[in-house]
């Protein structure tokens, strides 16, 4: 029984490294998002366009992230043990299961966070979309062709 329980404590250690490996992933991608909707905005806003609101949920969506990566820091300290746990059957279901729902619980408060920062990535993301001519190529000044001026040349005969 006691192989059983810290082969569980493993498990649950093991899931917890591997969840926030998947989590520390994805704002990797919500950061690179992010990126490319503060290049679009930068490029509206060369052209004219009012990008006040866009830039307000950037920063939102850049506070959301960290608050996430201090979560997932907060959670890769955590290890979860069944060290204390009785020696009783029925006390040792007991404590595996609230050591595992603990667990759950703890994961779950990571994972909405992350869930905030994908939505506020998100939020961004329409908000820039709603901005009109956000994808239009600057237009082209076009200058007419310098044509030298007729010389008169004289010529008397």
């Amino acid at each position: 029984k006691k192989a059983s329980v810290e082969r569980i404590a493993n498990q649950v250690n093991q899931l917890n490294e591997k969840q926030l490996a998947h989590f520390e992933e994805s704002l990797k991608k919500l950061e690179a998002v992010l990126e490319r909707i503060v290049s679009r905005a930068e490029k509206a806003a060369s052209q004219g366009a009012d990008v006040a609101p866009v830039r307000a949920q950037v920063d939102a969506a850049k506070a959301a992230i960290v608050a996430a990566r201090e979560a997932i820091k907060t959670q890769t300290g955590k290890v979860y043990s069944l060290l204390n746990a009785t020696g009783t059957e029925s006390g040792l279901k007991r404590d595996v299961g609230a050591v595992r729902q603990l667990f759950h619980s703890d994961l779950k408060s990571v994972f909405e966070k992350v869930k905030a920062a994908r939505e506020a990535v998100h939020r961004a993301a329409v908000i820039l979309g709603q901005i009109r001519g956000v994808d239009k190529e600057p237009a082209a000044t076009s200058t007419p062709p310098i044509v030298p001026a007729p010389t008169s040349t004289a010529t008397s005969t």
